[in-house]
């Protein structure tokens, strides 16, 4: 609580201004002594915005998009909470019940001067927030999350220095000049009270001006409070923050500033970030503004031209690679390129590009901005095995569904022994309905490349072959017994069967189970360099894995009837592995099904041979 004001005349000219409620700015503006309303103008830009995410509301402004302020009335967290609180919080005004204290280790702050100091010896909220300012603070390193509990004037003004900071360093002199007097007396009045005005050092004129400004913010504040809604803290205090910034900026200040709205945002490393935005201005125009508003932090920037148009720029040279990655990646996960080798595509050079010209894209601002991350940002080992986990578990989840409808179905008492083509039929189709299900929950009609639901891209993925051909005759081909050396009418019984179960195999753990990994790790590309990724080797195991239940429901799978179940193991992994590259290169599931169709006809020829 504030100490109540003890000089009567000092009372009266505060509150002197307070006979009518402010519903708004412009009604705010009216009320002001007229040295103060001539200093306000309509012109100014809006430029406080309320969102909501998934902890709720909050306050942000359009030039520090990355400061998020929370306001919850009779909010507060303990010292030891707060002392461990996420990166990036800072309290406010009591919020936490500690004393003020600056973790810059972790970047947790506490501006306080209630709990474990001297009041009176003590800066209040708004000029702590100030010091830290002009002393070097830049909230545009990281994102940043402020608490506070009470909208009162101490707690505004130390927001609106937080959210302005950028504005109050050495480049601009007279909006530090024309702040610093509000953020001072405001300071006095909140821990000393009204008889220690005198110690501003300013004139009577400067400080009854300074006291009229102060009048009309806490105007708003006393409303809100009469209201008690707590829906509309964050609207008052928008509303304040609009006052004070039409007290201090000039009126032309913003007009030669782009306006610059951002539409996503990802980080591509713990210090850099790529930025998708909207703008007035050419990419090269918005490129200072972003400087100015995320510093060196600023990687990748994305402007939004029009609908579906965008232009892409690297603006940090030194990022671990160049704008190919990205455009790779966005080719892969957009609905409107065919594939990356079609015309109509993401493309550029390694420093700006944009993306499909006939069309335009598909994807939303977000999706963008998660592709470029993909593109630049290495997983941490978290991500990796949740991912992985997740795509063992969807894999799985197909097979299983397919072993017990063919388990239940089976006339064979010892099942899994020998399964018959019934079984293996009603195994195939569960299978492929389950994973057909799977590929609509992950939305594959919106990401088809991340999913291989596409034509291929080149042909460079036929070199593949022999390899593929090697492992189905070792026994990693899916297909149905045949037993001895089949003739024309047993193939031909077979041939459903032998359709069926390669597109089981490469729905599932070509189009699931690496489309998912896929969008964690990086892979090969159309026409790029030859390697092993991740998602080719991890789909491979899983593959290899449920090889087994089949080689032992399904004998005389290999191309030799004495072969073992470690040489049918072996055989899967190879298949898979050569499969899993095939898929990234051809983005596609049709080039690893012609490769599974050739190792299967390879094996059945040799089977007729032996």
């Amino acid at each position: 609580m504030k100490p109540e004001p003890t000089n009567p005349d000092a009372v009266s000219f505060l509150r002197g201004s307070q006979s009518k409620r402010l519903p708004d700015d412009e009604a705010t503006a009216e009320t002001l002594p007229l040295p103060v309303l001539a200093e306000f103008s309509d012109q100014q830009p809006q430029r406080y915005v309320i969102k909501q995410d998934d902890n709720g509301r909050y306050l942000t402004s359009r030039e520090t998009p990355e400061i998020k302020v929370r306001l919850q009335r009779d909010l507060s967290v303990t010292a030891a909470a707060a002392r461990k609180a996420p990166e990036g919080t800072i309290f406010l005004d009591g919020t936490a019940q500690d004393e003020p204290f600056l973790d810059h280790e972790r970047q947790v702050f506490n501006l306080d001067h209630h709990e474990g100091v001297i009041r009176r010896f003590t800066l209040s909220a708004c000029e702590q927030a100030m010091v830290l300012v002009l002393r070097g603070l830049d909230l545009r390193e990281r994102p940043w999350t402020i608490l506070a509990n009470q909208p009162d004037l101490d707690t505004v003004l130390a927001i609106w220095v937080l959210l302005n900071s950028v504005n109050l360093g050495d480049e601009q002199p007279e909006i530090r000049r024309a702040s610093i007097p509000l953020i001072r007396v405001e300071g006095l009045i909140d821990s000393q009270g009204l008889e220690f005005l005198e110690f501003s050092g300013m004139g009577e004129t400067d400080l009854k001006e300074t006291l009229a400004r102060l009048d009309a913010l806490r105007e708003v504040e006393l409303s809100a409070s009469d209201e008690g809604n707590e829906d509309t803290l964050l609207e008052s205090l928008m509303a304040q923050l609009g006052i004070v910034d039409r007290m201090v900026y000039p009126i032309d200040f913003f007009d030669t500033m782009p306006g610059v709205e951002e539409l996503a945002l990802e980080e591509l490393s713990p210090d850099r970030i790529v930025v998708v935005c909207r703008c007035d201005c050419g990419i090269y125009e918005a490129e200072p503004v972003l400087k100015r508003l995320y510093g060196k932090r600023l990687g990748i920037v994305v402007l939004q031209k029009g609908p579906g148009a965008y232009t892409v720029r690297q603006v940090d040279s030194f990022l671990p690679a160049n704008l190919k990655e990205a455009y790779r990646t966005l080719n892969l996960v957009d609905p409107a390129v065919k594939n990356s080798r079609s015309s109509n595509c993401w493309g550029g050079s390694g420093e700006i590009g944009g993306s499909p010209r006939g069309s335009g894209t598909q994807l939303e601002p977000g999706d963008i901005a998660a592709a470029c991350q993909l593109a630049y940002r290495r997983p941490s080992l978290k991500q990796c095995a949740t991912s992985a986990g997740l795509a063992f578990l969807l894999s799985s989840l197909s097979m299983v569904v397919g072993w017990v409808i063919a388990a239940v179905s089976s006339a064979t008492p010892s099942w899994p022994g020998v399964m018959g083509q019934r079984e293996l039929a009603l195994f195939g189709g569960a299978a492929v309905a389950v994973t057909c299900l799977l590929l609509l929950t992950l939305k594959a009609s919106r990401r088809p490349g991340l999913f291989g639901i596409r034509l291929p891209a080149g042909w460079d993925w036929l070199w593949l072959s022999p390899l593929a051909v090697v492992g189905a005759l070792l026994g990693g081909a899916w297909m149905p017994g045949v037993g001895g050396s089949p003739n024309l009418l047993q193939l031909a019984k077979l041939v459903p069967l032998l359709l069926l179960l390669p597109v089981v195999a490469e729905i599932t753990f070509r189009g699931v189970a690496q489309g998912v990994l896929m969008a964690r790790y990086r892979a090969q590309r159309t026409g790029g360099p030859w390697f092993v990724s991740w998602p080719a080797l991890l789909s491979a195991v899983f593959f290899a894995l449920w090889t087994v239940p089949l080689y032992l429901a399904l004998p005389a799978t290999t191309a030799s009837p004495s072969s073992s179940l470690v040489v049918a193991i072996f055989g899967g992994l190879l298949l898979g592995l050569a499969l899993g590259i095939c898929r990234e290169r051809a983005e596609s599931l049709v080039a690893p099904l012609t490769l599974h169709y050739l190792g299967a006809g390879a094996f059945l020829l040799a089977r007729s041979l032996l």
